[in-house]
């Protein structure tokens, strides 16, 4: 939860998702919508999905949870950095912790010239690591150089002055800690155009799967604006065969930038005032959503993310209620 959150945004969230799965027998139990209606809004949703997966795993097992790292490394979602920190900080196992903090602190401790993404650099930095892990208390001296890395020697500007290590460091006596590890490029982004639409059914949105942001998640129908199409000519053609009805009048309500890990969404926003149609209409096989008609009200209890809360406020803001 706290992967894109601070502190006190989670607390109360965290708190609430105990509440509603108090064990991990009652976390597998549930049905994953359930588990992403928890977990709206915090990001990352594959991080979900893997919990309540693992949860399932463990709860098969009679709720004993692993105790290693190689045994904590099976299950989803936990990976070489999570599975040491784990078996170290609760289980007292030996296991050196390599993330980004523990690599920018090894990395300027011997000078050594990588690349943190590369796998020959992880690989010299956790031998380092484990030659300099004490066995007697892992967990305190993983979690001393992952706090070291992230108040003291940081990326840019780091404290060399109150560094406790300073003088065991091969960059401080060079003078230029900042040159280690060698700095990564950073990926570039995708920008997708797309358009949504709004519609009011007895008084509810209409919405479906999500297809193209966070599949899990509800929202109002989506679809891809490509080349020089027009957002209301694409929304026009593809409203009945998403939504089941013929678009009539489209209200323009401006766009909306979203940004999920490394893809850009610019999406144009419209209202739909439905017509009844009594043509079969045609169907797209590429879009078959499960639609659900549900009030703002009644979100809370399903699955959705930023970016519907964030149509809801556009149109708020354009004094249309939903």
């Amino acid at each position: 939860m706290l992967q894109q959150t601070t502190v006190a945004a989670v607390v109360p969230r965290w708190e609430r998702f105990l509440g509603r799965f108090p064990d991990v027998f009652a976390l597998a139990r549930a049905p994953e919508s359930a588990v992403l209606a928890e977990w709206a809004g915090l990001g990352y949703y594959t991080r979900a999905r893997n919990l309540h997966r693992a949860a399932s795993i463990v709860a098969r097992a009679g709720g004993a949870f692993p105790k290693t790292a190689a045994a904590l490394g099976n299950l989803p979602g936990i990976g070489p950095y999570t599975a040491a920190a784990i078996a170290s900080i609760c289980f007292g196992e030996p296991a050196a912790v390599v993330d980004g903090n523990v690599v920018r602190v090894i990395a300027r401790l011997f000078a050594l010239p990588i690349r943190p993404g590369s796998a020959g650099g992880l690989a010299r930095v956790r031998d380092h690591a484990r030659a300099l892990l004490d066995p007697s208390s892992p967990g305190d001296f993983n979690q001393a150089v992952m706090e070291l890395g992230a108040t003291v020697c940081t990326p840019s500007s780091p404290d060399c002055g109150g560094c406790p290590v300073r003088r065991a460091c091969a960059a401080a006596k060079e003078g230029r800690p900042e040159r280690y590890p060698r700095t990564e490029k950073s990926r570039g982004t995708t920008t997708l155009r797309l358009v949504t639409g709004l519609a009011l059914r007895r008084g509810r949105l209409v919405l479906v799967d999500d297809r193209y942001l966070v599949p899990g998640h509800l929202v109002t129908p989506l679809f891809p604006v490509r080349g020089a199409e027009r957002p209301e000519d694409v929304l026009r053609r593809e409203w009945r065969p998403a939504a089941g009805r013929d678009a009539g009048r489209l209200v323009p309500r401006g766009a909306i930038r979203h940004s999920v890990l490394d893809r850009r969404y610019v999406v144009d926003v419209f209202t739909v005032e439905e017509r009844s149609s009594s043509s079969p209409g045609r169907r797209s096989p590429a879009i078959r959503p499960r639609l659900r008609l549900l009030s703002p009200a009644e979100l809370s209890g399903h699955a959705h993310g930023g970016f519907l809360l964030k149509i809801l406020r556009l149109l708020r803001a354009s004094s249309v209620a939903p």
